[in-house]
């Protein structure tokens, strides 16, 4: 320890982004003359990059090695059992720069429980610092005070780069592959192979035919009736990969999908369809639509056809086309109701009610 006599220091922190510096000012350097080797002072606990650190300083070296040089060391406070940092320590001349009398190697350094500080021996030539005039742009002694900078930065070090999930990508392969199946359906004429334990984790449905007291132990081919092969098979696909399984978007398909989706409880592909008709909703398909929507309950896609349908530049058109009788046929009066319902609000809107004003 330093009495008040002798030298002392002070500490200055500079932010400059994410990675800061420090200064450190050592005073009354020529009062260190002699300090012996090995004794040393320190810096105020500072935190930059988001660690604790000190500064130490060894005017007359670190040890028998560094005779005739000082050294410096920036030691680490934190907690962290592994910190990689790079960091430079530097002297700082009269005009504020890096003085070229110590070198500002930029260096890296793990801290560590044992090795929680990383020493430069050879700081800088002693011989160096008494020689260099006070009125020279290199000395870095000003009114004999020492500025030590310190700039660390917490390295990241080689990243571990993890690929993205590729269970579904296995599981679409092991479903085309038809390896290890043990459940087959017979659909349209086609034989469909597929694994009782995934259909089960993904589907109620399947969970009681496959696996229930009910399920089918016996029979090849389980028949399933009433979906198309082509709606079956893309549902599948979704139930191995929990991905959208059709190319692009296909309305008819895409009914035909959402029928089957509802039939084994697939909430989420039955979602998935109200989204792609929802976004292909048009005059030829909005009655077939809004009839699919209906009948399967689904609320948000029934709730975007009525609007459509109503809307005054659609409604004539939409009333023209081959699939509204059926509409009508298949859901009674209870949608005609809430169509009428939505093109009077629209009829009876602000804009509307001022024009039929100014034509009395």
């Amino acid at each position: 320890m330093l009495t008040s006599s002798a030298a002392r220091t002070s500490s200055r922190s500079v932010w400059e982004g994410i990675t800061g510096t420090h200064d450190f000012e050592v005073v009354g350097y020529s009062l260190m003359d002699g300090f012996g080797a090995g004794r040393h002072v320190c810096s105020g606990d500072f935190s930059v990059a988001g660690h604790d650190w000190y500064v130490a300083f060894y005017p007359d070296g670190l040890d028998q090695d560094s005779a005739g040089y000082a050294s410096a060391c920036l030691a680490y406070r934190g907690k962290e059992r592994l910190v990689r940092a790079k960091y430079s320590l530097s002297l700082v001349a009269r005009d504020g720069r890096a003085s070229p009398l110590a070198g500002d190697t930029l260096r890296s350094h793990y801290f560590t429980p044992t090795s929680r500080s990383a020493d430069v021996l050879k700081f800088v030539e002693k011989s160096n610092l008494s020689s260099s005039p006070s009125s020279s742009s290199y000395s870095c002694l000003d009114d004999d005070t020492l500025t030590i900078r310190v700039a660390p930065a917490k390295e990241r070090g080689p990243r571990v780069t993890v690929p993205p999930p590729s269970l579904h990508e296995h599981l679409a392969r092991m479903l085309r592959d038809g390896r290890g199946s043990d459940v087959a359906f017979r659909v349209g004429g086609r034989v469909l192979r597929a694994h009782r334990c995934v259909l089960a984790a993904r589907s109620p449905v399947f969970d009681a035919e496959l696996l229930g007291p009910m399920m089918e132990t016996t029979a090849p081919c389980i028949e399933i009736h009433g979906v198309e092969p082509a709606a079956f098979e893309a549902l599948l696909r979704f139930v191995y990969t929990d991905s959208w399984p059709l190319a692009g978007v296909d309305v008819a398909a895409t009914v035909r999908l959402l029928s089957a989706a509802d039939r084994y409880g697939l909430e989420r592909l039955r979602l998935m369809c109200e989204e792609k008709l929802h976004e292909g909703i048009d005059v030829d398909n909005a009655a077939d639509v809004l009839a699919m929507a209906e009948l399967h309950h689904c609320s948000q896609l029934r709730d975007a056809c009525v609007a459509f349908i109503a809307s005054p530049s659609t409604l004539g058109p939409v009333l023209a086309s081959s699939g509204f009788e059926d509409l009508i046929m298949a859901t009674g009066a209870s949608v005609t109701k809430e169509i009428l319902h939505k093109v009077s609000e629209s009829w009876s809107g602000p804009g509307n009610r001022n024009n039929s004003s100014k034509r009395k």
